[in-house]
């Protein structure tokens, strides 16, 4: 009996959804019209032979899957005939990884295969575009590593497991399990924190991460255990964002573990997104702002409570805080969601402005305010005088320090950002004459003329 365009629609749309392959998807990684194709898949257009020849070597199953509607998926994979496929690959490692690196690495027949292989059977198994994706296997350099693995890394993000974020297949050291991981590099921590608040800071990014990008509960383990005492394993764990777990004794079919890959995948591609073409130190810097007490001006009301809660934690040892004097080269500015660069600040700086004044205005000590539940002190808020957004017009130094900052009640505050420039300009003038010898310490050299700019007076 003739096949008809309805029974070879059904068996393209089930081999698409046994894989888990959104059409879109499917269409543009072809490179084939999605109108078209979901007409084939409806059975209102009949497959060419330029269609069928794409669907045969992404989903690489027989022609003849997709002209028979009585061959069945699992029999059309039964029936591939190369050497190595994605699930006796991973068993091959497991398996003679251990007694393999007990003999010299330099030519190792199993070493070869990790590093070419197994890299290129993922190549063509998910398959991946090889100009967006990068897929590189390791089992050490001069020496065998105690946790061997083989990443898949956007190269718009990073080509290396030591830096950015990338997806990984890392071996227990004891050959038992492997993790399909969504990881990160430690080194942007450790450069910038140092290597114990650097893991402190890798795994609170993980936190960070997660809260953004959702993934079907079979990839939420939050952690994993590699069985090694090597500190890259400790450095894996730490940076370890989601994945699963595939034990020795019970690996799941070839079709399971690709169909992980993609949908893992899916999860990096948020990722990605969400980097919104920053680097990997900018998208960081980003997400780690309030973990480092650093807060964006659009952030308002956080930074304010984060000022007070500080101020209320250091207030015992106000004796400790140093004397804000001398230059200090501008910080690095932030890139945001949108692109747009914004200059951090940071709310233990304000926090000493606060204590330095004694939770009281300084436009007039007299202004009566409300006591705050977090310092137990009259509440004012800490603002910058000469605005952090003219950080540009200050190239050699920092504006956000204490001296740059005042106390001010909450009606002075919103005074001096919103009141009729008649009201503004004496408050910037008197707060101008109390703090100029302050501002000059740190190197901060500013003009009432150039003030006036700042605040948008106009009047004389």
């Amino acid at each position: 009996m003739e096949i008809t365009s309805v029974q070879v629609g059904k068996q393209v749309k089930n081999l698409r959804e046994y894989r888990k392959v959104n059409l879109r998807d499917l269409a543009q990684e072809i490179n084939v019209n999605y109108t078209g194709l979901n007409k084939i898949e409806n059975g209102t257009q009949k497959l060419d032979i330029e269609t069928l020849a794409k669907l045969v070597g992404y989903f690489d199953v027989p022609a003849e899957y997709f002209i028979n509607s009585s061959m069945k998926i699992e029999q059309s994979l039964s029936n591939k005939k190369s050497t190595f496929y994605y699930r006796e690959a991973f068993k091959r490692v497991l398996n003679e990884y251990s007694q393999e690196k007990t003999k010299p690495l330099k030519n190792n027949p199993l070493a070869n295969f990790v590093r070419n292989e197994l890299v290129e059977i993922i190549n063509t198994e998910i398959p991946l575009d090889e100009k967006k994706y990068l897929v590189t296997g390791s089992v050490g350099q001069g020496n065998w590593a105690a946790i061997p693995w083989v990443s898949c890394f956007d190269r718009s993000v990073t080509t290396s497991a030591t830096n950015g974020y990338y997806m990984v297949y890392l071996f227990k050291e004891d050959m038992s399990g492997f993790y399909l991981s969504l990881n990160q590099g430690y080194t942007f921590f450790k450069e910038k924190y140092g290597k114990r608040e650097g893991h402190q800071k890798l795994q609170h990014t993980a936190k960070l991460i997660r809260a953004k990008v959702d993934v079907p509960n079979e990839f939420k383990l939050m952690s994993i255990d590699l069985a090694s005492k090597a500190d890259l394993a400790s450095g894996y764990e730490k940076g370890h964002i989601y994945g699963k777990y595939y034990d020795v004794n019970n690996l799941p079919s070839q079709s399971e573990l690709t169909t992980d890959f993609r949908e893992l995948l899916e999860a990096y591609k948020k990722i990605v997104v969400f980097m919104n073409d920053r680097n990997v130190k900018e998208f960081n810097d980003y997400l780690l702002l309030q973990d480092d007490l650093e807060f964006l001006e659009m952030d308002e009301e956080n930074y304010q409570d984060a000022v007070n809660n500080y101020a209320n934690q250091i207030e015992t040892r106000i004796s400790l805080i140093d004397l804000d004097e001398g230059t200090r080269p501008p910080k690095d500015v932030i890139i945001d969601e949108v692109g747009k660069k914004r200059y951090p600040r940071n709310a233990k700086e304000a926090a000493k402005a606060l204590l330095r004044e004694k939770f009281v205005c300084e436009v007039d000590p007299s202004h009566e305010t409300f006591t705050s539940k977090s310092t137990e002190h009259p509440y004012v808020e800490a603002h910058h005088f000469v605005g952090i957004a003219q950080y540009e017009k200050f190239p050699e130094v920092d504006l956000d320090r204490t001296a740059n900052i005042v106390s001010l009640c909450p009606t002075c505050h919103r005074k001096i950002h919103h009141g009729v420039d008649e009201v503004r300009l004496p408050m910037i003038e008197k707060l101008f004459e109390k703090i100029k010898d302050r501002l000059e310490k740190v190197g901060i050299e500013v003009t009432m003329t150039q003030l006036k700019e700042f605040y948008a007076i106009k009047v004389k």
